[in-house]
């Protein structure tokens, strides 16, 4: 049996802005709210970007789409105000059809640039089942792609996209990528102490979960591993990246530079 996989603490270190890159309203709130309660508490400006407009998330024919937009609008503003969480922006892709297509790519990699995050939080695009009762969406696996396709190569290069340098927008290279969902994780954040936020910015959702009571047991149950002492400790888990680290050469370089 393979040990497990040691999970290091976060190093936020120099980070000033965050960008939080999601599909779907509430998917900032679940994958990764009580890191960014954490961020906001000192003094780190975070923003969530949802790339689509939510408008399949309800099965009430009561509710037409555009009302459900606006919902998911305001529930979205809500639930990221109570984590400290500022600004959302809503890029308003239809729900269910996100795809990384070029247009989406320069949309996010213009406000990557306007934004200037040192860190970028995104869902994995690997990720395609959890557990053996659920697909993950595919809207959750493109909003990877789409982030991670305007982190690189498009965000710090200048061929890309010249004409955003007329409107101020100078290419920005990041400093750290968390990817959410992802099965290789290896940065863990202990969010027991915003545990309470956290659940309250989901169940700010209210399209999403008409009964709070059952669904906040659940969560608590979901997030929380028991410690030696018999208490719950809860943790939001990501893949980590750096980029700023000074670059090693690959064996195959090493090679071609010894000819």
């Amino acid at each position: 049996m393979s040990e497990e996989k040691k999970m290091q603490p976060p190093d936020w270190s120099g980070v000033e802005r965050v960008l939080v890159i999601m599909a779907h309203p509430d998917d900032p709130d679940f994958s990764c709210a009580g890191t960014a309660i954490q961020m906001a508490a000192q003094g780190i400006e975070v923003t969530y970007m949802i790339l689509t407009n939510g408008d399949k998330g309800n099965h009430n024919p009561l509710i037409t789409r555009n009302q459900l937009i606006l919902m998911r609008k305001e529930e979205q503003r809500a639930a990221a105000a109570l984590s400290g969480v500022k600004s959302v922006i809503f890029m308003d892709e239809e729900d269910g059809f996100l795809r990384p297509t070029p247009e989406i790519r320069k949309r996010v990699t213009r406000e990557i640039r306007r934004i200037r995050p040192q860190l970028i939080i995104c869902s994995s695009p690997d990720r395609y089942f959890s557990g053996n009762g659920y697909i993950n969406h595919p809207d959750h696996r493109n909003a990877g792609l789409v982030a991670m396709e305007a982190i690189f190569p498009a965000a710090d290069n200048p061929m890309f996209y010249p004409d955003m340098a007329n409107e101020g927008y100078l290419p920005h290279k990041i400093n750290q990528l968390y990817v959410s969902g992802h099965e290789d994780a290896d940065v863990e954040v202990d969010v027991t102490e915003g545990i309470e936020t956290k659940i309250a910015s989901i169940l700010s959702h209210t399209s999403q979960f008409p009964e709070p009571g059952e669904m906040e047991k659940w969560l608590k149950e979901r997030w929380g591993k028991k410690q030696e002492d018999g208490s719950l400790r809860h943790f939001e888990r990501f893949k980590g990246l750096h980029f700023n680290r000074p670059r090693t050469a690959s064996q195959e370089e090493k090679k071609e530079e010894e000819k």
